[in-house]
Order: C-alpha cells, then sequence, then structure tokens
C-alpha cells in the first residue's frame, strides 16, 4: 500500500473509499499474519541478550551482597549462642581467671651455713659477746693477730676506722661478716687461741676465712706458704691479706686496692 493513503485509512475513511483505496484489505489483515521484515527478524533477538548482558554487567556483585548478608545473621545466631551456654555453665565448672596472686613465687635460697646455730654461752671470752651476734646469713670469719687486742677494752681507734670502711667497700648484707679472733690479749702480749678459731669455722660451717697479716697466717695456717695469696684448709678458703697495722697508713683507695680479692668471692 503506497504510504500516501496510510493517513486516510487512519482517520477512520477507509470505509468510505474503500473502493477507492487500492491495498486496503491487506491494511486490515491481523499483525501477527503479516510477516516481519528481514530485518526486524534479526534486530529483534539481538536487543534482549545485550540487554541481558548489560545488566548483568552493572550488577555483578549483588549475588555475593545477599549471600553475604545471609551468612552474618546466622554467624551472629551461633556466636549468641555459644555465649549463652557459656552464661548457663554451673558455676563450679567455670575456671576463674588467672590471678597475680596465684602465681607461683620465686623461692627464697636460705642462706648458707649451719641454722642451728651454737649456744653462745658455750665459747669463752671474748668469743661468747661475737657469738650471740652471728645469724644464719654468715658467710666469711675475718681475722688479725690484733683482735684479742681489740676486743680486751684496748681497741686501735685506726684498725677499727680501717675495718669499717672495709667491710662498707664490700656492700655485703649485714651478718654476712663476722670477726672470729685467733689470740687473746693478756695485757702486754697475745696468746694463740687457734684451736678455738678453727672450732669456731667448723661449727658455724664457714667456708671462707680473710687472715690479715703475715704473724696471723703463722698463728692458724703455719704449714701455708706466706707467699700465696689463697690457700685451702679443710675445705675451707683463707685469702692472704696485708697486715691492718699497714694498710690503716694508707690511703682508702689503696685499702681497698689491696684487699679487692674480697670481692671475687663467691658469697651468697
Amino acid at each position: 500500500m503506497l504510504e500516501s493513503v496510510r493517513p486516510w485509512y487512519q482517520n477512520g475513511l477507509q470505509y468510505v473509499f474503500k473502493d477507492a483505496m487500492p491495498g486496503i484489505e491487506e491494511l486490515e489483515k491481523p499483525t501477527r499474519q503479516r510477516p516481519a521484515a528481514p530485518e526486524a527478524r534479526q534486530a529483534k533477538p539481538v536487543q534482549p541478550n545485550l540487554e541481558r548482558q548489560h545488566f548483568r554487567n552493572q550488577q555483578p556483585s549483588a549475588p555475593q551482597q545477599n549471600q553475604s548478608v545471609q551468612q552474618n545473621p546466622g554467624h551472629q545466631a551461633n556466636h549468641q549462642s555459644v555465649a549463652g551456654q557459656q552464661q548457663q555453665r554451673p558455676l563450679f565448672d567455670r575456671t576463674p581467671p588467672a590471678k597475680p596472686s596465684r602465681r607461683p613465687q620465686p623461692q627464697s635460697v636460705p642462706p648458707q651455713g649451719n641454722p642451728c646455730l651454737p649456744d653462745p654461752n658455750s665459747w669463752p671470752a671474748p668469743w661468747s659477746t661475737l657469738a650471740s651476734r652471728i645469724t644464719p646469713r654468715l658467710q666469711i670469719f675475718w681475722t688479725y693477730a690484733q683482735l684479742g687486742q681489740d676486743l680486751s677494752g684496748q681497741a686501735d681507734t685506726e684498725r677499727r676506722k680501717l675495718f669499717q670502711s672495709l667491710i662498707g667497700y664490700m656492700g655485703l648484707p649485714k651478718g654476712a661478716i663476722s670477726f672470729w679472733p685467733c689470740t687473746t690479749w693478756d695485757g702486754s702480749g697475745y696468746e694463740n687461741k687457734a684451736d678455738i678459731f678453727w672450732k669456731g669455722v667448723e661449727s658455724y660451717g664457714v667456708k671462707f676465712v680473710a687472715c690479715f697479716g703475715d704473724h696471723t697466717r703463722s698463728l692458724i695456717a703455719p704449714d701455708a706458704p706466706s707467699s700465696s695469696a689463697s690457700v685451702h684448709i679443710n675445705g675451707v678458703q683463707m685469702l692472704m691479706l696485708q697486715d691492718p697495722d699497714f694498710l690503716k697508713t694508707l690511703p682508702v683507695e689503696e685499702q681497698q686496692l689491696l684487699c679487692i680479692s674480697l670481692l671475687r668471692l663467691p658469697l651468697f
């Protein structure tokens, strides 16, 4: 049908000029009976595919988002269920949290030496006075030949200052050092009491002795060589140091330097 007659047909004039309008029968046929043009048949299946592909490209992550949303509620419900079970457990089945007070405390090392100390009254004077001050912390005996005189009431002031300085230089706890005489003073001279000295070393379990002066060495260890800086006698280590009457004349720094071997003892 000519396109020039289409407006007339659409305005309802087909019934008036039906005979004068060729091809009107073709226009009156149903649309589904008219064959589609070749170009239309090719374009129709292509267009939906393009639209679906475009829709997929626009929403690639929609399924993953939906899956994540569906999984989260289940995970939360499972977590709430476990928490509820823990709350419902009986009190006796719950493990209390660790407290600082329950942690094992480091065990203190007991002081060396014999814990059963002898009775101070079992010693004669002046040892009995010193024995009353000895504690289980005792580590070493200090002795010198003039100690008997210093304990008799005729103490030398300079010697006392010397030993006070050396004790502070050692830096040991109180009670770790004790003086134990090897002589007594009769007012005019010294009397050798090496037997009482070694008995005290054995009774208190002392393992170290500081021997000040060669004269002292000749009293308590006459067989020890005078040139030795340290000797061992019956399991006891004895350090050979300078005579206190010589040390007291030196400056404090030199006194400490000559007694530095005391710092090397494995005390405590």
